[in-house]
């Protein structure tokens, strides 16, 4: 029995294909710690009024952390995270400083 070409290069392609549907997601794996740490850290953004106080502290010495680490990225990444950082950090801020100022309701 002979084996046609066309079939075993379709057998190869399929096969790859299916190697690299089966590969996670670009950006799972292939980032550098400083990318994971900044989606761990902004990704809190939409739940902020939610948090505590010490969490949101950490969330801010976070960003401050991040900051130095992203100044040292290429100028084109460095502009677009570094403004993405400080609206995280100047977001975790406000809450924090909102909730302090804001006296706790006593119950009645």
């Amino acid at each position: 029995m002979k084996i046609k070409p066309g079939i075993v290069c379709s057998f190869v392609i399929l096969i790859i294909t299916l190697l690299l549907c089966a590969l996670p997601p670009n950006g799972v794996c292939g980032d550098p710690p400083w990318r994971v740490e900044f989606d761990e850290t902004c990704a809190n953004t939409s739940s902020a009024m939610t948090l505590s106080l010490p969490e949101l502290q950490a969330l801010i010495t976070r960003c401050e952390k991040l900051e130095k680490a992203i100044e040292q990225l290429d100028e084109s990444t460095r502009k677009v995270f570094l403004k993405r950082i400080l609206m995280c950090k100047n977001l975790y801020q406000f809450v924090l400083d909102s909730k302090k100022s804001t006296p706790e309701k006593t119950a009645q």
